[in-house]
């Protein structure tokens, strides 16, 4: 369990190189809403060092709780970058998929609030369910217009492929959070891949900005 703490702890230092790659590169998208990815890699290495912070003097009921914020700020960012990204007539779909993930977070935060239940399994589903639908409506669009000649230049892509390794491998993860926790055996390595697919999203985000270009 050491090492996978560690191997976790360690996440910090992919996050924190998209951080930076994205300010060294910030230049390319201060004229594009791509900025506010950048702010937004940036808002989250800073809220996963203090959280490393925390872990370190053990306040671990501190520790979860800015989990559970980070979490909100991820779901709640990514529909906003899909609003951004997708084509006009998908629009409002992020707008409605933030709104129903509200509403199930506070849902389930007045109904489920006790010792078992810590990490908010419902309300991540279907956040998690709506960025898989961005995803796969982003790369349908992509594979019918000019830009699939070029896919491999555009940020977007290597955003939007890193979110797919990711949310869609650690999707029964943190589905089944609470429940895997009981059963060590199978929560340990289920949580290495997850984490070391959270290395391969930040890896991919990174690449995108040394590599992309704004669509």
């Amino acid at each position: 369990m050491h090492d996978l703490y560690l191997y976790t702890q360690y996440l910090l230092v992919v996050e924190l190189l998209a951080a930076i790659v994205g300010c060294i590169t910030f230049g390319k998208w201060k004229h594009n809403y791509l900025k506010w990815f950048v702010g937004y890699l940036i808002s989250i290495s800073l809220i996963a060092t203090f959280g490393s912070l925390l872990v370190y003097y053990e306040k671990q009921s501190a520790f979860v709780i800015l989990n559970q914020i980070t979490v909100v700020i991820e779901m709640l960012f990514i529909s906003w970058f899909f609003y951004k990204t997708l084509p006009a007539k998908f629009k409002t779909l992020p707008v409605i998929s933030a709104a129903l993930y509200c509403a199930t977070l506070a849902i389930e935060k007045y109904n489920f609030d006790n010792a078992d239940y810590f990490f908010e399994s419902l309300s991540y589903t279907v956040g998690n369910l709506f960025i898989l639908v961005y995803i796969i409506i982003y790369f349908i669009d992509l594979v019918r217009s000019e830009n699939i000649l070029k896919f491999n230049q555009l940020t977007t892509f290597w955003i939007a492929l890193g979110m797919l390794i990711f949310y869609l491998g650690t999707f029964p993860f943190y589905g089944l959070y609470n429940e895997l926790t009981k059963n060590l055996v199978i929560f340990i390595p289920a949580a290495w891949v997850a984490t070391s697919l959270n290395y391969i999203m930040y890896l991919m985000f990174t690449v995108g900005l040394i590599w992309g270009k704004p669509d």
